[in-house]
């Protein structure tokens, strides 16, 4: 009895100790605070050859018996393959606050259109994402077909394609330094036409490999544009948009695609970035959209301390914009992974606490759209950022 006491008391220590650390890799799931509940549904967007994924989540007084998960089973196993992770620890069976299937709420609603990070995938901001939809907003989240970790058009599933967002150890390493240096330049330039000629020497030297994707993210972007206006979305939020009113959001990659947009696509008012660059092929003049840049200024992935703060400030100054930096967020802190504290420990978080990030990220988009899409409220300042309006 005694050997089974000494065995049996490290295997409990064990199984609560990967208790703990399931439990601590989980995120907090969305908790919205809007009037409404949220609708949800997958479909996808065809042109052609070309076709686009699209989540919709959207204001709804219905339930339903089906939710959709948080890591489904088969984007955890493509979460697995791209991050040499055993699928079973990224899945999340959790159901989030939304409802297959539920018809919109009556009335014209304003449309936002999500893009994701470099190599990730639709809702990586499902917290972002599933709150402006509880306040009246239909937010699109799309994945894109072999840049995203795992796009799907009915049956047919297509996993991130070989070559996009892979970087080994020391490629990481360089290009993080050179962002590092490239911040600093940005930083220091007094006027736009300064920038450009900083910003080309970045995107020739730190972002060269992913120069020819952007067009493929900025055309599948117009084709779901295109489609909103044909009305080739599902009937249960095909009579409920105001297409009048579009705006558009995205971290890191898919905040430069959401820049573009507002610059290059009259349909859209008001875009707003969140810890991405803006490359210089973007640049228009004359557009008549809003535009806010959010910056995290304490990001130390791969052992590079990197401070994104203001590098955009030359174009927030050029249409009037604002800009807002997180004291304390790293770049990921502008996702869902800012609710796994425990990723502190491996440098993907900064020190800013997790709750403050997520309500102020929350409040200052919803601040944004509300301002420039339905010209109600206003931009405040929030404890623990720094605000300037142009």
């Amino acid at each position: 009895m005694k050997r089974v006491w000494i065995i049996g008391l490290p295997l409990l220590a064990l199984v609560l100790a990967v208790g703990y650390l399931f439990t601590q890799l989980q995120p907090e799931l969305p908790q919205p605070t809007g009037a409404h509940k949220v609708g949800y549904e997958r479909f996808a967007i065809v042109e052609g050859d070309e076709w686009v994924d699209v989540q919709a989540f959207y204001p709804t007084s219905e339930t339903s018996e089906q939710q959709p998960q948080a890591i489904p089973a088969d984007l955890a196993v493509e979460f697995g393959k791209a991050y040499n992770t055993p699928a079973i620890a990224m899945q999340d069976d959790r159901p989030l606050p939304a409802f297959i299937g539920a018809k919109a709420v009556d009335g014209n609603h304003p449309v936002l259109i999500f893009n994701h990070g470099h190599g990730m995938y639709a809702t990586q901001n499902s917290h972002q994402i599933i709150e402006l939809a509880s306040h009246g907003y239909v937010v699109l989240a799309l994945n894109h077909p072999g840049h995203s970790l795992l796009s799907k058009n009915g049956d047919l599933a297509v996993p991130r394609q070989p070559g996009i967002a892979e970087y080994s150890p020391e490629e990481v390493t360089t290009l993080l330094e050179r962002q590092k240096r490239g911040n600093d330049e940005l930083r220091a330039t007094t006027s736009l036409e300064e920038w450009k000629i900083a910003m080309r020497a970045i995107q020739n030297e730190a972002f060269a490999d992913i120069v020819d994707q952007f067009p493929v993210w900025t055309g599948n972007n117009t084709i779901v544009l295109d489609a909103l206006e044909s009305g080739s979305v599902p009937a249960t939020i095909a009579d409920n948009l105001d297409l009048t009113k579009i705006g558009y959001f995205g971290h890191s990659f898919g905040g430069s695609v959401a820049t573009h947009m507002g610059l290059n696509d009259d349909r859209v008012k008001a875009a707003y970035n969140m810890d991405g660059p803006v490359f210089t092929w973007s640049l228009q003049d004359n557009s008549s959209a809003a535009f806010c840049f959010a910056y995290g200024d304490s990001n130390n992935q791969g052992g590079v301390a990197t401070d994104f703060s203001w590098v955009n400030q030359q174009i927030a100054k050029a249409t009037n914009g604002c800009e807002r930096t997180f004291l304390g967020a790293s770049h990921m802190n502008f996702s869902d992974l800012n609710e796994i504290s425990m990723m502190k420990w491996f440098g993907q978080l900064g020190p800013i606490d997790k709750y403050q990030m997520r309500d102020n990220l929350n409040g200052s988009l919803l601040e944004f759209f509300n301002l420039h899409l339905r010209g109600t409220g206003k931009i405040s300042e929030r404890a623990g950022t720094k605000l300037i309006q142009h």
